[in-house]
């Protein structure tokens, strides 16, 4: 899956896993305006359906929006192994690379990093060598003149790149076929420079992410005032990173909201000393300090920091889709944990990592699987569930349904709810929907700090003057997210605050500005698909969205609010 995240992995099922009789499971059915209805779906179809897009895709990448992945395809009639990343690339004027819709034309006049402006980086291993593909799954290629074309959905020789990099971390495109290099303005574009004509990256990721060494096969957490990088699985806030784009160069902050300092310090603003380009490197993501060193991982902890003026296998990183991970309170009060071995229970007053939960949709089946801390994941056991599978089954899928105020249902692939027995136990044996006991108040434990994207774009501030947020900005900005403190949360209520310490409120228009000195309660609730979320304001209405960035407490269903990348 991972990239600059890896997108999500195909569910592939064996034909051994379908059930001899057909079960039915309530899941979302997509109608024509996007929004999630409930609809009674046969469970063998779905096993079909999987089986059927697995060996689809098996000769294709597939690639979400921020998506990086490794995948074996065929290329010039060989099979060589790909790494992608997704990006935008900056010229010497500030313009970005762009693939028009219309006549698949390309010019560099973009202002913003829009889908237009996203590009993949397809890094061929074997050939050193990379292919740039566009928003329309074209391939760009030059010929023997120069003469740039990107409507072509084959890679064929003319595609073939070679990267080179200069001192300030911008990248030149050296077509491998004719020695010449990219470059051009507007829409003179060409590729017959004979010098490098620089460009800038912008990785087109969600900026949260899991930080991951290639070598060691660690990921990067907060240690007290260091990043380790020595976690096998990423676990709870700690392992958030968030990776901030600054003019051509990058930051690296901790979820404490520390900027990473290339000594391998924490320190509370950006300086020129937390800045770094980024390089590829054998298909991987190296990044390079003011020094001219790049981050690494040393000794038994794996602390981070930078060191070799020379990218090898030490220096190379993957970014990762950081999941929701959540926290569940059942109907009685307790924590749902894992804490006395392998059976589900709500018996537990604390929460831990053995009460922590990641959350996989899986977009073949359209339901959601449930990773444990130790790697397991819930999995329907005759009428009980367990955190026993080793890999994603159907019966290890789970339709989740909001109920509001921050409370959810799980129906397991029995078609039955899980409710929790007397003894804490999880049961799927709950008949109906809208039964209390089937509840769970969910909480996000892994985003102290938030971003939120729709499919118009980051929120953000209108203007620098501006306290009053929009929807469809490039580049996005970091909330707080609080907890009530001293009250019992029965509804799942979150303050969300700017860097200044103001909180969000609602304005008489309906608005949302950062403006309030007191916190405004806020409610974020789960979408039964793609991990999103839809914002409840304290007016009891939904935040609605408009191409032209409005953002407003105004929709009365959770069905029609914009959903939220989260």
């Amino acid at each position: 899956m991972h990239s600059a995240l890896r997108p999500k992995p195909s569910a592939k099922i064996p034909p051994s896993l379908i059930p001899p009789t057909v079960t039915h499971i309530k899941k979302p059915s997509i109608s024509q305006n996007g929004h999630h209805e409930k609809a009674i779906v046969n469970v063998k179809q779905h096993h079909e359906k999987a089986i059927t897009n697995g060996k689809q895709s098996h000769s294709k990448v597939t690639l979400n929006e921020n998506g990086h992945n490794h995948d074996h395809t065929k290329s010039n009639n060989l099979i060589s192994e790909k790494c992608t990343w997704s990006l935008g690339l900056i010229n010497s004027k500030g313009k970005y690379l762009t693939a028009e819709t219309f006549g698949c034309k390309i010019n560099a006049t973009g202002t913003c990093l829009k889908k237009k402006q996203t590009w993949t980086i397809i890094y061929n291993i074997p050939n050193d060598c990379v292919y740039l593909q566009s928003s329309l799954n074209h391939y760009l290629s030059t010929d023997k003149y120069g003469r740039l074309k990107c409507d072509g959905h084959d890679m064929v020789d003319d595609c073939r790149f070679q990267l080179e990099y200069n001192q300030n971390g911008q990248w030149g495109f050296k077509s491998l076929t004719y020695g010449m290099y990219l470059g051009g303005d507007v829409d003179q574009l060409h590729c017959f420079s004979k010098t490098p004509e620089w460009w800038s990256p912008h990785l087109a990721l969600y900026p949260q992410i899991n930080l991951k060494h290639a070598l060691r096969k660690r990921y990067a957490k907060l240690n007290d005032d260091e990043i380790h990088i020595d976690d096998i699985i990423p676990w709870g806030s700690e392992a958030i990173l968030t990776v901030e784009y600054f003019d051509g160069q990058y930051c690296i902050r901790s979820c404490n909201g520390y900027y990473f300092h290339k000594d391998g310090k924490l320190i509370t603003k950006k300086t020129h000393d937390t800045l770094f380009t980024i390089e590829l490197f054998k298909g991987y993501l190296t990044f390079k300090d003011c020094n001219h060193c790049y981050l690494t991982a040393i000794g038994p902890l794996g602390i981070m920091t930078t060191r070799n003026k020379i990218a090898g296998k030490d220096e190379q990183f993957l970014l990762e889709e950081s999941k929701q991970q959540i926290c569940l309170i059942a109907p009685n009060g307790k924590h749902v944990s894992i804490k006395q071995g392998v059976d589900l229970s709500a018996n537990q007053c604390e929460k831990d990592n053995s009460s922590i939960f990641q959350l996989e949709y899986d977009e073949h089946l359209e339901l959601y699987h449930i990773r444990t801390y130790n790697n397991k994941y819930w999995k329907l056991e005759g009428h009980g569930v367990q955190a026993t599978a080793d890999k994603r089954s159907i019966e290890t899928g789970f339709y989740i349904q909001s109920t509001g105020n921050g409370h959810v249902t799980f129906q397991a692939s029995n078609g039955k709810y899980i409710i929790p027995h007397a003894t804490g136990h999880m049961r799927a044996i709950g008949e109906q929907l809208n039964s209390m006991e089937s509840y769970f108040l969910l909480k996000f434990i892994n985003r102290p700090f938030c971003v939120f994207k729709c499919d118009f774009g980051y929120v953000g501030y209108r203007n620098k003057q501006s306290r009053i947020l929009e929807c469809n900005k490039s580049m996005f900005t970091l909330f707080t997210l609080e907890e009530p403190i001293g009250e019992i949360n029965n509804d799942g209520v979150v303050y969300l605050k700017g860097s200044d310490g103001m909180y969000w409120e609602i304005l008489s228009d309906l608005s949302i500005s950062v403006s309030g000195r007191e916190p405004t309660k806020f409610i974020l609730e789960l979408c039964p698909a793609y991990s999103r979320i839809v914002i409840k304001a304290s007016n009891g209405m939904y935040l609605h969205a408009e191409q032209n960035g409005i953002i407003q407490a105004s929709c009365e269903q959770s069905r029609h609010a914009i959903q939220w990348e989260f």
